[in-house]
């Protein structure tokens, strides 16, 4: 028996009543699309499409009762299009821009609900205008207010205060004493509590007020010695000469690259070493010319070489 691709074999119709198929129900292996479908857990092909159908046909009873849902209508006039204006009537479906309160629309084609949202955002925009301007008009219609530093016997009372005063701070001053500390979440810099101990096992506040403390007193301590008539500063002061080197000790050498070469993994840098390949990293390094010249540096070794060079 051939098959009904190829215009043999039962029909739909035989095969809806060799199965005793309920009304509006689909044959089984009906691969077209059913809303709702994939919601529908628990129960047969046969007796889902059967209930989606009933329950579908209830809905358009009721709404064919209750009648169409009634169309929001405009209470402004939409712009034109003058090639300047973003939002305007009859906006053309593919636009991709944003529209105010479109990604909230459903159910409408594209041009009613474009009209909706463009009418909404022209009437909200008017309504803030409107109240803001109502704002600003109550805002001037009230006496400017006077500050009080402007008042004579504030400004006398503050004065005099002052002059006879004038150690004491002033009572408009919120100043922070040095020694307290910041609050917490407080990013700037606090003296002593990295490079001392007084920022370990304890908690920012404590250790905050710590590291002020000991800088105050350090900076107090300072003071009294810099006050004092028989405290000297000694200055350690370079020696003389021509050259620092003189003077150095007989094993001194400011050399970067010795001569024995490098350790293995040094991270620091050595010139040419990155065209330098099989052999290992002592052997290439001591074969470099930065490490095999006996002298103090490689400037002074370059300069002693382009020397016997000239003169050669």
């Amino acid at each position: 028996m051939t098959t009904v691709a190829f215009g043999g074999g039962p029909t739909v119709e035989q095969r809806r009543a060799f199965a005793q198929l309920k009304e509006g129900t689909q044959v089984p292996g009906y691969r077209g699309y059913i809303p709702q479908i994939k919601y529908r857990v628990g129960q047969t092909y046969g007796n889902d499409t059967h209930d989606l159908l009933k329950s579908d046909l209830e809905f358009r009873r009721s709404a064919t009762i209750m009648g169409p849902f009634p169309q929001e209508t405009l209470k402004n006039e939409l712009p034109d299009a003058t090639g300047d204006n973003k939002y305007t009537k009859n906006m053309i479906p593919g636009y991709t821009g944003y529209i105010p309160r479109m990604p909230f629309k459903f159910g409408g084609t594209y041009k009613d609900d474009c009209d909706v949202c463009i009418d909404n955002y022209l009437s909200n925009t008017k309504n803030h205008d409107f109240k803001m301007r109502d704002l600003q008009r109550q805002i001037r219609s009230y006496p400017r207010l006077t500050a009080i530093s402007h008042d004579p016997t504030v400004r006398d009372k503050l004065n005099l205060y002052r002059d006879t005063h004038p150690t004491q701070p002033m009572l408009l001053e919120d100043k922070r004493s040095m020694t307290e500390a910041p609050m917490p979440g407080y990013q700037g810099y606090v003296p002593r509590i990295k490079p001392t101990e007084l920022g370990l096992g304890c908690r920012y506040h404590e250790s905050s007020k710590m590291g002020f403390n000991a800088f105050v007193q350090e900076t107090k301590r300072h003071q009294e010695l810099h006050a004092d008539p028989n405290y000297k500063i000694t200055v350690n002061r370079p020696p003389s000469g021509s050259r620092a080197a003189q003077s150095a000790p007989p094993n001194f050498s400011r050399r970067l690259y010795l001569q024995d070469g490098m350790i293995p993994k040094y991270t620091g840098y050595v010139p040419q070493r990155r065209y330098a390949f099989g052999n290992t990293y002592g052997d290439t390094t001591r074969s470099m010319d930065v490490c095999t010249h006996g002298h103090d540096s490689y400037g002074t070794h370059v300069k002693t070489v382009r020397f016997s060079t000239a003169v050669a």
